[in-house]
């Protein structure tokens, strides 16, 4: 389905809140807040070593590290609100994609990740990226690659050099997830359960063949990866053949610091011409903590990407008033 008539981007309009200025989207985002501390924590669990999410059909459990969970800086260790509220939102525009109904959100419909290679930033214990999985994202990643250090993220990033010749005897791996290293050894944990449970119809036969589990679909269902991606190290990317074509971030916004190196990796990826998503769409959910960090990193990326509210979706059980959607897209491509 493609947008280009005025009448659509009329409705888009209706459908959304064009976030235009920095500075004016956080103060309306702020006070919008409840003052309520009930507001937050409507699905994630960290009192528990594991999170079940239900997508597409698919029971995602997600194991966390919760003796990590209070040490100061580090993060990553167990999934948030906006992981949840951002796999259900991909959910969401899966169900609109399915049942065409132009008259909802159509720019949502838009943003259903099936059959498009996807690639989750800062992904922690990787929900967003595994929700992508079970919904039929598609890209090419590997797991622990040694990245070599160049001057800058714009010259470095250029797409994903695979190292590691065990990759190549997977079947099309198609969501990547990234995060650094302290986190890694979590994730890649979570991608071999997933795989393990989900995607059993990829696993090659002794002659073979692929073999197609009891109750799974062969088309729907892509084994993901996980591999280091730290925004504050310049990285050697390698030019993909093809693109990724959505970039997933739940939560990903702590410091300003962080919100300067995300927003540097998101432009050098998505508008450098030959970067590894060059023309990516930014489907970014986040919690509201400090309105100046979200202020940063909207006037770091509003110059080169259009930047649009989106609706929370309605299937969630109870309402998150502290999570925000956002999609930003590419100003290089339009």
């Amino acid at each position: 389905m493609e947008i280009s008539s005025d009448e659509d981007e009329d409705e888009d309009e209706a459908l959304e809140k064009r976030v235009r200025d920095a500075a004016a989207e956080t103060l309306v985002t702020w006070a919008l807040l409840p003052n309520t501390a009930d507001a937050r924590h409507r699905f994630d669990d960290h009192g528990s070593d594991y999170l079940i999410c239900d997508v597409a059909g698919r029971r995602i459990r997600v194991a966390q590290n919760r003796a990590r969970q209070g040490e100061l800086g580090v993060t990553g260790c167990c999934v948030w609100d906006a992981a949840v509220v951002l796999a259900r939102y991909l959910e969401w525009a899966d169900d609109l994609r399915v049942s065409r109904t132009k008259t909802q959100a159509t720019a949502t419909v838009l943003d259903a990740v099936r059959g498009l290679r996807c690639l989750e930033l800062g992904a922690g214990c990787g929900l967003a990226g595994l929700a992508a999985a079970a919904l039929g994202g598609l890209a090419i990643g590997q797991s622990s690659v040694d990245m070599a250090r160049k001057n800058s993220v714009k010259e470095c990033i250029r797409g994903f050099k695979l190292y590691s010749s065990s990759v190549l005897t997977l079947c099309c791996i198609e969501v990547t997830l990234t995060d650094r290293d302290e986190t890694l050894f979590l994730l890649e944990r979570n991608a071999r359960n997933f795989a393990a449970e989900h995607c059993q119809d990829h696993r090659p036969r002794r002659s073979g063949k692929m073999s197609a589990a009891v109750g799974t679909e062969a088309t729907c269902c892509s084994p993901p990866c996980a591999r280091h991606l730290d925004w504050s190290e310049p990285l050697e990317l390698d030019h993909p053949e093809t693109p990724f074509q959505v970039i997933l971030a739940a939560d990903c916004l702590y410091s300003l610091e962080g919100a300067a190196a995300l927003a540097a990796v998101v432009n050098a990826l998505c508008c450098e011409p030959e970067s590894a998503a060059f023309g990516a769409k930014v489907l970014l959910s986040q919690e509201l903590r400090a309105p100046e960090v979200l202020e940063s990193f909207l006037e770091k990326v509003i110059r080169a990407f259009r930047v649009s509210r989106l609706p929370s979706p309605p299937t969630l059980e109870q309402a998150a008033p502290c999570v925000m959607l956002y999609r930003l897209q590419p100003r290089c491509t339009h």
